[in-house]
């Protein structure tokens, strides 16, 4: 059932690099190893030996079509993605294996199995482990706060009106666009003394006229000098029609914001879920890091001329 499960991808590997894989390397430097990576998924194929634990070919679909949410479609990676992405399945296979071998040895038990049952025990032992180890309290929060004041810097910005009207000729031809001559006009009018929302009204989309409530601007899909304009805009000032996604769009200045920084109370939870996230990646490094010196590793990877080959880690 794994295997037919795996069809797609493997199916999908074949177009992707069967070519390349089907004719021999005029010389060894033409190989590319992060591509050697794709010939993992071939069937019932050894990887690599964790102590006396196997990991084949099989283990590694599986890990990957958790990893893929049981979909193992490639669409949209290119190889080089996809052949990372099989190389960083391996590697945290081996590293799941050795944690879950740790987790047996100190007691710790799964009803799951294949690559589920490894990935509990993994995570059952990197818990009990960090236990152990001193929370994030709030000194360290503040401390963090305290340390890294440019990631809490609110930047600046502007509180605008828009007008908005779509496109009515090419994007190429602005200057021919029905729409962009309309925006100028009405621009004028806004200058002149005219409501920008009694022009919305009229002119705008109905599905757009929400543009015209007072909202905050920081960045826009436009040009960046029309972009920058904007953000300068003092209140009344009129700038526009700029090229926007879909159409154009005349802007009225309402409000600057000037740049600021997010008090702490209000960055303290994003800060702890943070510093609690980079702590568990230290911790089960480190655990791997340690388990890696006491358990032999034998990888089984392609050598230079497309031949099999073992390299003990430890």
């Amino acid at each position: 059932m794994l295997f037919a499960c795996s069809a797609p991808i493997l199916i999908g590997l074949v177009v992707l690099y069967g070519e390349r894989y089907h004719r021999t390397p005029s010389n060894a430097s033409d190989r590319n190893p992060l591509l050697d990576n794709l010939t993992l998924l071939e069937p019932n194929k050894l990887l690599v030996k964790v102590g006396n634990v196997e990991l084949r070919s099989e283990d590694l679909r599986a890990a990957l079509q958790a990893d893929f949410h049981g979909d193992l479609s490639h669409a949209g990676l290119s190889q080089e993605d996809l052949a990372s992405k099989v190389g960083g399945a391996l590697d945290t296979m081996i590293d799941d294996e050795l944690l879950a071998q740790a987790g047996r040895l100190q007691g710790l038990k799964t009803k799951l199995q294949g690559s589920a049952g490894r990935n509990d025990l993994a995570a059952q032992l990197l818990v009990q482990h960090l236990e152990k180890l001193p929370p994030v309290d709030e000194a360290a929060l503040r401390n963090f706060y305290k340390n890294h004041g440019e990631k809490f810097v609110i930047a600046e910005r502007v509180e605008v009106r828009e007008l908005f009207l779509p496109l009515q000729g090419r994007p190429d031809q602005r200057s021919k666009d029905k729409s962009y001559v309309l925006g100028q006009e009405l621009a004028d009018r806004i200058r002149k003394g005219e409501e920008l929302g009694s022009l919305a009204a009229q002119y705008s989309p109905e599905s757009e006229r929400v543009r015209k409530r007072v909202h905050e601007f920081r960045s826009g899909p436009m040009e960046l000098q029309d972009e920058r304009k904007v953000l300068k805009l003092k209140p009344g000032e009129v700038v526009g029609p700029f090229r926007i996604e879909g159409g154009y769009s005349v802007f009225q200045g309402v409000r600057q914001i000037r740049s600021g920084r997010i008090p702490f109370y209000e960055a303290r939870d994003k800060i702890k879920t943070y510093l609690e996230s980079k702590k568990v990646h230290a911790a089960r490094k480190q655990l791997v890091a340690d388990l890696q010196q006491l358990t032999p590793i034998q990888r089984f990877a392609l050598g230079p001329t497309g031949g099999l080959f073992t390299r003990a880690c430890q």
